[in-house]
């Protein structure tokens, strides 16, 4: 099931309410993290030999964690150098006893009181560097002794174990504040924070362990905020095997408004992968040039020319359960007009992506008015369009821009790119890790806007075809560049991907072997 991302704010309040109502002392959680901490940086060093490992901790809970990890390390026999950069009386709680409890044991502690003393710290000559400086309450862009810290970590090149998330990373975007740990490994703690699965955090946690701590599950409650990490396991169950007696009338007729004399191929792209994606019928609405390139080299899609909406609107009383409109429409008046009726006037749930977006600019109002839901799909440009925002303000916080035009067309919003987000006009979002760099090209777009077109018609919920999709195509993705690369790698191959992807979820969903299972991780 999906897993929930939990804000700063929130993961804060769980931690209160175990402490407070539940009874668990901090020190036991503090110990619960800084032993399972311990046990992971032992994976992460030579196993013939005891390892050396450098433990840099700040002043907050995340560096009593730290000395909690150091402490089980020096036990378990390894060699641990532990850096301090706060002052010890500065301490308190339950870091402060964990710095006592080292004191009574005789380990020494090493204060690193400013940049200097940072500046003659060698860190080469370690097996493993446990990063403990700071947390996920980070705010503010960090400076100083502790920035120091950071870049010293970084330019040592020894490998990174980061307790909770990687100084410097904010847990609740992903953004840099100034300057951030690169991490091989990081441990966090009873659930992923939003920051640890959208770019750069992502990038910077490297490989993520989420471990139990004994925060008691029921406390869960609203605390994830309507944010959640999606799985295979979430898409499975829309995807099982069809009925014996199923026929394609069942599985809806989608109708794709895409296409122009000189983009004909975004229209192929949409109409092919809405076919391998299940749809128990396509049509094709263009002009006679995008219908011949079209429909000729996809035997397995109807086409229908049009002159304008009513055309579309007559095609639309048909037998019709979902539009997906834009790719490679343009951007003149009549590819405007045409959109602009089709979102404000047709009454079956539709996608709207490319030129679509681009043609709905300033025209949002239009689309809380629509019969039936729309689902827009932009990518970081598009949105900063659509919002009069600039690309780098969407990228700093594609959670709330998602959430926030979302709210303003009371639908469904999927902001593509790396960790797409799904969001719905009530607030909740869903992420994606699946996809890879080898699916920034031209055309896979349009692959999505198919996908999702095609999951609307068979019937899905307008919110789950979108989150369904985005996790379907980043599988496709993921499986098509294992044996094309990252370089080599094209839009059709993603939709070549897709019967093998979808081969799976039928499996799983009838309760076969998962990605629960060890064949399947």
């Amino acid at each position: 099931m999906a897993i929930p991302l939990l804000s700063s704010e929130a993961i804060r309040e769980l931690d209160r309410r175990t402490i407070q109502e539940v009874g668990i002392p901090g020190p036991v959680l503090m110990e619960a993290a800084g032993r399972v901490c311990a046990e992971i940086a032992e994976e992460l060093l030579p196993g013939e030999r005891a390892g050396r490992v450098a433990v840099l901790c700040g002043k907050g809970n995340n560096g009593g964690d730290g000395m909690v990890a150091a402490r089980h390390l020096i036990h378990a026999g390894h060699q641990v150098d532990l850096f301090l950069l706060a002052d010890p009386k500065a301490l308190q709680g339950d870091a402060a006893l964990n710095n006592t409890i080292l004191a009574r044991l005789g380990v020494p502690v090493r204060v690193l009181p400013d940049e200097a003393a940072i500046a003659a710290l060698d860190l080469r000559n370690h097996d493993l560097i446990l990063d403990a400086l700071l947390g996920t309450g980070l705010t503010h862009e960090v400076k100083g002794t502790l920035a120091a810290a950071i870049r010293a970590i970084n330019a040592s090149g020894v490998p990174v174990l980061a307790v909770d998330i990687p100084s410097g990373v904010s847990a609740d975007s992903g953004q840099v504040c100034g300057v951030a740990v690169q991490a091989r490994r990081t441990v966090t703690f009873a659930y992923p924070k939003p920051g640890q699965v959208l770019y750069p955090g992502a990038a910077l946690c490297g490989d993520l362990d989420i471990v139990d701590i004994g925060i008691p599950p029921s406390l869960l409650g609203s605390a994830a905020g309507g944010a959640w990490l999606l799985t295979d396991q979430d898409v499975a169950p829309h995807l099982a095997r069809r009925a014996p007696d199923a026929h394609k009338g069942r599985f809806g007729h989608l109708l794709v408004v895409a296409g122009s004399p000189d983009k004909p191929g975004a229209a192929g792209l949409c109409c092919r992968a809405a076919v391998r994606t299940g749809a128990g019928l396509v049509t094709l609405a263009g002009s006679p040039e995008v219908l011949a390139r079209v429909v000729i080299g996809a035997t397995e899609v109807m086409g229908e020319v049009i002159q304008g909406f009513p055309d579309l609107k007559r095609i639309c009383a048909g037998n019709i359960q979902a539009v997906a409109i834009g790719p490679g429409l343009g951007t003149g008046p009549a590819a405007a007009g045409l959109v602009r009726q089709a979102v404000a006037e047709l009454p079956v749930p539709m996608v709207v992506d490319a030129d679509g977006l681009n043609n709905l600019v300033d025209h949002l109002a239009l689309l809380p008015k629509a019969p039936a839901c729309r689902i827009l799909t932009p990518h970081p440009g598009e949105m900063a369009r659509l919002l009069h925002l600039t690309t780098g303000e969407v990228q700093r916080d594609r959670l709330g821009c998602a959430r926030q035009l979302a709210a303003a067309i009371n639908g469904v919003v999927v902001l593509k790119g790396a960790g797409t987000v799904v969001a719905g006009a009530d607030g909740t979002a869903r992420v994606t890790m699946a996809g890879n760099p080898g699916m920034a090209t031209g055309g896979t777009g349009d692959v999505l806007t198919g996908v999702i077109g095609a999951l609307l018609c068979q019937g899905l919920d307008p919110s789950d075809a979108a989150a369904v999709g985005a996790q379907l195509h980043g599988a496709a993705g993921d499986d098509a560049v294992v044996a094309k690369g990252q370089h080599g790698l094209i839009a059709s191959d993603l939709i070549e991907a897709l019967p093998g992807v979808l081969r799976r979820f039928e499996a799983w969903g009838d309760g076969e072997d998962g990605p629960d299972d060890p064949e399947h991780p």
